[in-house]
């Protein structure tokens, strides 16, 4: 299994396979990374009316490093297609440069690099699966097309992955399970796809009473004067353009989440509503409000 199929899949699990070889973790990265150029070659240079099959070969060597692999069942190309176009590529390229502001900051970095190689991991597995259908005869145009678009999110990322400083060792600290990143369990998963909808309709003004309406309303009032107390208090070091984008990143958010949801039901509530509400509201915030 590849190292991000691994990291993906099971932190713990990987942090008992690679046994804290970090010579290994990086070994595997820069030989991905030396994929890149060729591959980029080749695919910006296939004819999307007839690829040419050795190079598609070519390419499939280079995709399936030790970084990532296709384990799972392969999906029809249809459903492939659907899932590519769910969001448009304009919309993930914005996303991409939109996790520098809501995570590019010390308290979040950990939070930022595995959100950068989820989306690297997302594009490779889309980029194997798509020159394998190639490879076997499926209609070219439409695909051909989805690779590059792949391939233009692959190479955003990497960028960003080349900005960070510390990439070496929050990499290899998350690839060895020194630092784990809170997935959701089942049941806040369900609570995700009960309240999402409800959300975005308060944030649309089409909701405007209930308890969760209040609670949104009300820390959404309250980062202003979170983002003063903390350049106040130290927390910040100064001003800048996206210190809301960090507040509601940071563990404080989730403070503040809780301490008003209390305030308002005068009850303790369950931390799967909380995180829940936390997930909902920073996808908004971060994402919702361009």
């Amino acid at each position: 299994m590849g190292l991000l199929n691994n990291l993906f899949s099971s932190t713990e699990g990987l942090a008992k396979k690679v046994q804290a070889d970090s010579d290994l973790i990086f070994k595997q990265w820069n030989e991905y990374l030396d994929t890149i150029y060729e591959k980029q070659h080749i695919i910006l240079g296939l004819n999307e009316d007839n690829p040419f099959k050795p190079d598609l070969q070519a390419l499939m060597r280079l995709l399936m490093t030790d970084l990532t692999d296709v384990t799972k069942e392969e999906k029809e190309e249809a459903e492939l297609i659907r899932d590519l176009e769910a969001l448009k590529h304009a919309e993930k390229i914005k996303r991409v440069h939109k996790l520098e502001q809501c995570l590019g900051y010390a308290e979040t970095k950990y939070e930022y690099v595995y959100r950068l190689l989820q989306q690297l991991h997302s594009c490779l597995i889309s980029e194997i699966n798509l020159a394998k259908k190639l490879l076997a005869g499926s209609e070219p145009v439409k695909l051909v097309a989805h690779l590059r678009y792949q391939l233009t999110l692959e190479l955003a990322v990497i960028e960003k992955i080349k900005k960070i400083e510390t990439f070496k060792d929050l990499f290899s600290a998350l690839v060895k399970g020194e630092h784990i990143i809170k997935s959701m369990d089942s049941r806040e998963k369900r609570l995700i796809e009960k309240m999402e909808n409800g959300v975005a309709r308060i944030f649309s003004n089409e909701i405007s009473e209930g308890i969760t309406v209040q609670w949104a309303t009300t820390v959404f009032a309250a980062i202003e004067n979170k983002v003063h107390e903390g350049v106040a208090n130290g927390m910040f070091p100064g001003y800048h353009s996206d210190i809301d984008f960090e507040f509601t990143n940071r563990p404080e958010f989730v403070v503040l989440a809780r301490e008003v949801i209390s305030a308002i039901r005068q009850r303790p509530v369950s931390e799967e509503m909380i995180t829940t509400f936390v997930h909902l509201f920073r996808e908004w915030y971060n994402h919702g409000r361009d």
